[in-house]
C-alpha cells in the first residue's frame, strides 16, 4: 500500500515538473510583468498628481504634481529593490524592478482605510504582472510553437486579468446604490405652512462685490494686484505653535509669507443701499490648501446680500494641509482669525473715508463656518467674550463684539479645547446642520457642541440643528463638491445616495436665510421653522429631516446629567418610574463610530403584554410652581428610535403573548411572516407611542404622539460602494434626537377636567406599538413667547 502512494506521489510531481517547464515565464516575459507594474503605477502617479494641486500655474501643476509622485515612487522601489537583492532569493515570475514596483503599488493602496484594501493592492498588483507577461508572450514570434497547455494558460490568464481591471474601471466609475436608502413613504405627517416669503429666494437688492487683502498675494490677483482695500497682516505665531521643520519653509516658500504675517483677505458681496447692513462673516474648513475653498460660498454671498447682509467669505486657506505639510496646532488660530476680521470691521465703520463706515451695522453680527471652520465659528465665539487666551495668559483679547448668530456646517469638535476643556459658548442663537451622508465628519460632532450651548442672561436666545438624510459634507461649499474623499480615493465613495449640490445648497439657502432674519433683522415669523422642520418643508428638497430645538425660555425636568440614579429627576423631588419595561438604562448618546456626544440619555424599550408599559416622571407641588406652567406652556421632549429590539421574554411570558398581536391603527395586523429579510427598515410601521398627563386632582388627558408628529425611523447610511465598512464608518445608523412639542392646552382641549396648571404626571404609554426601544432626552415644559430683545 505505502508502495502505491510512493508512486503516485512520484508521478504528480512528474506531472506538474513537466507543465511548469511548458508554462514558466522566460526573462522576457519577467521583463513584460515588470513593464506593466511600471505602466500600473505610472497611470496612478499621473491620476494622483493631478488631483494633487501643489499650486503653480496652468498645467504646470498637474505635470509637478506627476513628477513628485514619480519621483517619489521611483526613490521607494529603488529603496525596496536593495532590500530585496540583500535579503531574499529574487522570485523568477517577476525581476527586480517589477517586485520593487509591485510592492510600492500595494504600500500605496494599503494607505485606503479599509480592511481589503491590502487584499486589492496586491491582487491588482499581480493581475498587471501577469497581463504584462501574457501579453509578451503572446506576441513574441515564437508563440505559435509553445505547447497547447501553455497557450490556454497564457491566454487564459489575459483574459482573467483584463476582465478583472475592466470589472474594476467599472466599478470605480459607477456611483452607487440608492438601496439602502429610507424610503419616507408619505410617513411624515403634515403641518401647515409658514405665512412667510420663501428665504431662499432673492431679496430686493442688488449686489456688489469688493475684495479686500494684502495687495502681495502671489498666487491671486484678487488679494493681490487687483485687491480693491488693502489690508495690514497680523501675527499669528502664538496660535501655530509646534509648526516647524522644512515643511514649514516649504509651506513659507508656497505662500510668500510666514505665521508672523499671516493676511487678512476676504471677498465681500453687500447690498447696493443706505444701510446700516447687518454682517455675515463666512469661512471654509480643512481642504487642500492650493484648491482654494473660500470662493465656493459665493452662492451665499449673493443671495445674502440681494436681502440685506453684507456677507464675507474669509480666506484661511493657509491653516490649510498640503502634501508640505499640515500645521501641528490651528483650529483656535482659525477661530482668532475671524474675530482680527471683526476688528478690521470695526476700525471700518468707525472711519468716514471708509467706504463701508455707513453701511456695516456692528451691532448685528453673524458667523458662519463649515468643517474645521464650524468649530472655528464657535471658538470665535467663545474667545470673543474672553479676556486672555485659554493657553496663554500672557497674550490679552480685546474684541467683546455683539456676536449674536453662529452657524455650523458639519463641524468638527475638539480639534481644539481651550484649557483643555470642550469649548463653551454663552448666550448666543447657534444652528448647526449635518448630512447623514457626509463622509468627512460622519459622525455628528456639531450636536456635541449643540449641547454646550448655555443661555444664562434675561435676553431670548434658542439653539436647533437639522439634520438631512441624503446630503454630503461638501456639497455646502461649491468647491468642494460631492466627493469628501477628493481624488481618486473618491471614487470609492456611494455618491448615487446624495442630493444633487443645487439642493442641497438650497437647504442652505433656506435655513441660513430665515435664521440670520430671525437674529440679525428681528424677523420672528420664521421661528416656527426651527421649532419644526416641517414648516419649512415646502421651500425644501425632497429629503427626510430631524430636527432638534432648545431656546432661553425652556425649563428642564429630567436631562439625565445629574447623577447615576435612574429614578430621580432633575429637579429636587421629581422622581421617576417604569411599569412592565423591558429596557430601562440611561448612558452617554455615542457618535457612529468612535467617541460619544457627551449627552447622557434615557434607552426605554417595551413589548406588548396584559399590562401596559409606561414610563412615569412624577412632579411636586415645588416643582409645578418652579415650572410656572399654564395654558400657553408646552410639554417638550426630544426623541429618537433605537436600532435594537428589546430582549425576548421569558418562556412563561412568550406563551401568554403569543396570540396578542396589536392591530396597528388601521386595524390591520402587522404581517410579520411576509416581510423579506433585510427590509425591515422599509417595511415596518413607524414607532408610536401615547403621552398621558396627570394633575393634581388625578384628572388625565391621553393623546396619541403621532397625532402631532411621527417618530423619525432609524436612517441608515451607506458611504461607500464597499459593503461592509464598519472599519471606516463604524455603525450604519446614528441616533440623532427629533424635538416634539406639544401644547398643552391641546390636552385641556381634549380633556377639559384636566388642568395644565396644576400638572402633576408626565407618563409616556407604550400602548401604539408591539413593541420597540426609544431614546429619551431632555423632558420639560417650554413657553411660546418670541419676544426677542
Amino acid at each position: 500500500m505505502n508502495q502505491k502512494k510512493s508512486n503516485l506521489w512520484k508521478k504528480i510531481k512528474n506531472w506538474i515538473s513537466r507543465n511548469w517547464e511548458k508554462t514558466k515565464p522566460d526573462s522576457e516575459v519577467r521583463k513584460g510583468a515588470a513593464l506593466a507594474l511600471v505602466v500600473l503605477i505610472t497611470v496612478v502617479a499621473v491620476i494622483n498628481g493631478f488631483f494633487l494641486r501643489p499650486g503653480l500655474p496652468g498645467l504646470l501643476s498637474p505635470l509637478a504634481g506627476t513628477l513628485f509622485f514619480l519621483i517619489a515612487a521611483a526613490f521607494m522601489a529603488l529603496l525596496i529593490a536593495l532590500l530585496i537583492k540583500v535579503l531574499f532569493v529574487i522570485p523568477r515570475f517577476i525581476t527586480l524592478t517589477g517586485m520593487a514596483v509591485l510592492i510600492v503599488f500595494i504600500y500605496y493602496m494599503s494607505e485606503y482605510p479599509f480592511d481589503q484594501s491590502l487584499l486589492i493592492g496586491i491582487i491588482l498588483g499581480l493581475s498587471w504582472a501577469l497581463m504584462g507577461g501574457a501579453l509578451v508572450q503572446i506576441f513574441k514570434k515564437k508563440f505559435s510553437q509553445h505547447s497547447v497547455i501553455k497557450k490556454i494558460f497564457v491566454i487564459t490568464a489575459l483574459l482573467v486579468t483584463v476582465g478583472l481591471n475592466v470589472y474594476v474601471v467599472f466599478w470605480l466609475s459607477d456611483y452607487g446604490s440608492r438601496d439602502h436608502l429610507f424610503e419616507d413613504q408619505g410617513l411624515t405627517s403634515e403641518v401647515k405652512s409658514l405665512e412667510m416669503p420663501d428665504p431662499s429666494l432673492s431679496g430686493p437688492y442688488d449686489v456688489r462685490y469688493v475684495t479686500y487683502g494684502s495687495g502681495e498675494d502671489q498666487k491671486r490677483p484678487e488679494f493681490g494686484k487687483q485687491v480693491d482695500i488693502k489690508t495690514e497682516p497680523v501675527d499669528a505665531s502664538d496660535f501655530v505653535k509646534g509648526s516647524k521643520g522644512w515643511r514649514m519653509k516649504l509651506r513659507h516658500w508656497f505662500w510668500g509669507f510666514d505665521f508672523e504675517k499671516f493676511p487678512r483677505n476676504g471677498r465681500v458681496w453687500y447690498p447696493s443701499g443706505e444701510g446700516p447692513f447687518p454682517l455675515v462673516l463666512c469661512v471654509h474648513g480643512n481642504h487642500n490648501m492650493a484648491d482654494y475653498s473660500d470662493p465656493g460660498y459665493a452662492y451665499l454671498g449673493e443671495h445674502l446680500a440681494s436681502r440685506g447682509f453684507i456677507f464675507v467669505s474669509v480666506d484661511e486657506n493657509f491653516f490649510n494641509g498640503h502634501f508640505f505639510g499640515s500645521l501641528k496646532t490651528e483650529n483656535d488660530g482659525r477661530g482668532w482669525m475671524l474675530l482680527q476680521h471683526l476688528k478690521l470691521w470695526r476700525e471700518w465703520s468707525q472711519n468716514q473715508e471708509n467706504m463701508f463706515h455707513f453701511l456695516v451695522d456692528m451691532d448685528r453680527i453673524g458667523l458662519i463656518g463649515h468643517s474645521r471652520g464650524g468649530e472655528a465659528a464657535a471658538i470665535a465665539g467663545s474667545f470673543n467674550r474672553l479676556s486672555h487666551y485659554p493657553d496663554d495668559a500672557t497674550i490679552k483679547f480685546d474684541f467683546d463684539f455683539n456676536i449674536r448668530a453662529i452657524i455650523a456646517i458639519a463641524p468638527s469638535d475638539g480639534q481644539y479645547k481651550p484649557a483643555g476643556q470642550p469649548t463653551p459658548l454663552k448666550n448666543v442663537s447657534y444652528l448647526t446642520v449635518q448630512g447623514a451622508h457626509d463622509a468627512d465628519v460622519s459622525s455628528f460632532a456639531g450636536a456635541r457642541q449643540y449641547n454646550r450651548v448655555e443661555f444664562t442672561d434675561n435676553n431670548y436666545w434658542f439653539k436647533t440643528y437639522l439634520y438631512s438624510y441624503r446630503s454630503n459634507h461638501g456639497q455646502f461649499n461649491t468647491v468642494w463638491g460631492n466627493n469628501d474623499w477628493g481624488m481618486p480615493g473618491g471614487l470609492i465613495l456611494n455618491r448615487k445616495a446624495l442630493l444633487e449640490g443645487e439642493k442641497q445648497r438650497q437647504i442652505a439657502l433656506v435655513y441660513f436665510t430665515a435664521f440670520l432674519e430671525v437674529r440679525l433683522q428681528d424677523k420672528k415669523g420664521y421661528i416656527p421653522m426651527f421649532r419644526d422642520h416641517r414648516y419649512a418643508r415646502d421651500w425644501l428638497p425632497e429629503d427626510i429631516y430631524i430636527n432638534r430645538f432648545e431656546d432661553s425660555l425652556f425649563r428642564p425636568i429630567v436631562h439625565f446629567e445629574e447623577d447615576v440614579e435612574v429614578t430621580t429627576g432633575s429637579l429636587k423631588g421629581s422622581r421617576i418610574r417604569g411599569q412592565n419595561l423591558a429596557v430601562w438604562r440611561e448612558k452617554d448618546l455615542g457618535f457612529r463610530r468612535r467617541g460619544t456626544k457627551n449627552n447622557n440619555v434615557a434607552y426605554v424599550g417595551w413589548r406588548s403584554g396584559e399590562q401596559v408599559p409606561v414610563y412615569s416622571i412624577e412632579l411636586t407641588e415645588d416643582n409645578r410652581k418652579d415650572l410656572k406652567v399654564d395654558d400657553d406652556s408646552l410639554l417638550v421632549f426630544s426623541l429618537a428610535p433605537a436600532d435594537e429590539k428589546p430582549p425576548e421574554p421569558e418562556k412563561g411570558e412568550q406563551d401568554d403573548n403569543k396570540n396578542q398581536e396589536k392591530p396597528d391603527k388601521k386595524g390591520k395586523k402587522k404581517d410579520q411572516k411576509n416581510k423579506k429579510k433585510g427590509d425591515q427598515d422599509q417595511t415596518e410601521e413607524p414607532l408610536d407611542i401615547s403621552i398621558e398627563l396627570i394633575d393634581s386632582q388625578g384628572h388625565s388627558a391621553q393623546l396619541v404622539l403621532s397625532e402631532f408628529q411621527n417618530i423619525p425611523p432609524v436612517l441608515k447610511s451607506q458611504f461607500t460602494k464597499i459593503k461592509d465598512e464598519s472599519d471606516i464608518y463604524g455603525k450604519a445608523y446614528e441616533p440623532t434626537l427629533q424635538i416634539f412639542e406639544i401644547p398643552l392646552s391641546q390636552f385641556s382641549e381634549a380633556f377639559p377636567e384636566f388642568d395644565p396648571v396644576f400638572l402633576k404626571g408626565i407618563h409616556f404609554v407604550f400602548d401604539q406599538s408591539q413593541e420597540g426601544v426609544i431614546i429619551l432626552d431632555r423632558i420639560g415644559i417650554g413657553g411660546r413667547n418670541l419676544d426677542i430683545r
